[in-house]
């Protein structure tokens, strides 16, 4: 009888599934940090859209449009949860500031995003015509890694964002 046809003896059985426990042990927690940074970056990408949809639409428009957090009792409060979620709609009703009413249009919405905590300095951003000052800013993202993996996405004068691994004057990121 050949050796092929008996199986596999128990130490080498073993053998393979020390192997196995030991690539996990390595690739595991790199998954997980690759898990993270792909979450982070698809949040970023999703604020950045919001900033573009936003500043074309106003031009577009000629009309002020606006982002704000959609998290919490409200949106576009004070105490709204940028984490909970962001919108951002045309500002039909010119009131200031501005607040979601049922004349103005949502041109997008975004939902919560787990396991990452979003801050901002501002809570709105209007965005106006080509001559106007756009409301100025910095979200911050940040996950359970604290400030060393942490971004902002800065949204100058303008309304042109960036993303930094600082804050607009070069000082570190805080996250709570």
């Amino acid at each position: 009888m050949s050796r092929f046809s008996c199986g596999l003896t128990l130490f080498e059985l073993l053998v393979a599934m020390a192997v196995a426990a030991v690539i996990l042990s390595i690739g595991i927690p790199a998954l997980n940090g690759i898990t993270a940074n792909a979450r982070r970056t698809a949040a970023t990408n999703d604020l950045i859209t919001a900033v573009h949809v936003a500043r074309s639409t106003a031009i577009r428009r000629n009309r002020q449009v606006v982002i704000c957090a959609d998290g919490g009792a409200e949106p576009c409060t004070a105490d709204a949860n940028w984490s909970g979620g962001w919108l951002v709609f045309v500002n039909e009703d010119a009131d200031h500031p501005p607040r979601l009413g049922q004349h103005d249009t949502v041109l997008y919405r975004h939902q919560a995003v787990s396991r990452l905590q979003i801050g901002s300095n501002r809570d709105y951003y209007s965005f106006y015509r080509i001559g106007l000052r756009s409301t100025n800013g910095t979200l911050t993202l940040c996950d359970s890694r604290g400030p060393v993996q942490a971004r902002a996405v800065i949204i100058s004068y303008t309304g042109r964002p960036r993303v930094s691994r600082t804050r607009a004057g070069g000082t570190p990121i805080q996250c709570s």
